[in-house]
């Protein structure tokens, strides 16, 4: 028994010698030598000349010989001054910008002879329907079934408080074997810490 045991260990070390030299061989690509550096060569060059401007003098000013002639001094009558009463001003056309509030009006309380509605007695006529069966089944034979009772939780919250994992502190399944079985738990759904 020990002679095939050695046996197995021969060729499982033959076998991992002959992968680990493919495997080199492998990954080694064949070297190709080196390319000569090859001259870099810049040429610099100066940067171009600022374009010409060609600058117009101005005009020259028109002669003063132009002008008009300038006329005698006089002295002006003034002018009769006529008083007209203002008109009266347009009213002005109203800002689209401002919101102008309609004047308060006083609310008058409702006469006493009006009927009120009454909260008490409308929730007392609620409780009371609330616990008569439906109309529409009586006399068939789906009413003999009973109803089921109203329901405190949906399905979804009661399949919420039922994934709630327990805690490891409380016990862990497996005896001696339980740090092994954590170790295993891969998908971390075992208890909580």
């Amino acid at each position: 028994m020990t002679q095939r045991i050695a046996a197995g260990v021969a060729v499982s070390l033959a076998v991992h010698v002959l992968m680990l030299a493919s495997w080199r061989g492998v990954d080694r690509a064949p070297e190709l030598p080196p390319e000569p550096p090859r001259p870099l060569a810049i040429r610099v060059q100066p940067p171009p000349p600022p374009p010409l401007r060609i600058e117009t003098p101005p005009p020259p000013p028109p002669p003063a010989a132009a002008k008009a002639p300038a006329r005698p001094a006089t002295p002006r009558k003034p002018r009769p001054v006529i008083a007209v009463p203002p008109e009266p001003a347009a009213p002005a056309a109203p800002d689209p910008f401002v919101v102008e509030q309609a004047p308060r009006v006083p609310v008058e309380p409702p006469p006493a002879d009006t009927p009120r509605f009454d909260l008490d007695a409308a929730r007392k006529t609620a409780r009371s329907l609330a616990n008569l069966r439906d109309p529409a089944r009586e006399g068939t034979a789906v009413a003999q079934f009973p109803e089921k009772p109203l329901e405190t939780e949906s399905r979804a919250a009661r399949a919420i408080g039922a994934a709630k994992r327990r805690n490891c502190k409380d016990g862990i399944p497996g005896g001696l074997l339980a740090p092994l079985l954590l170790l295993a738990d891969k998908k971390d759904s075992g208890c909580k810490w």
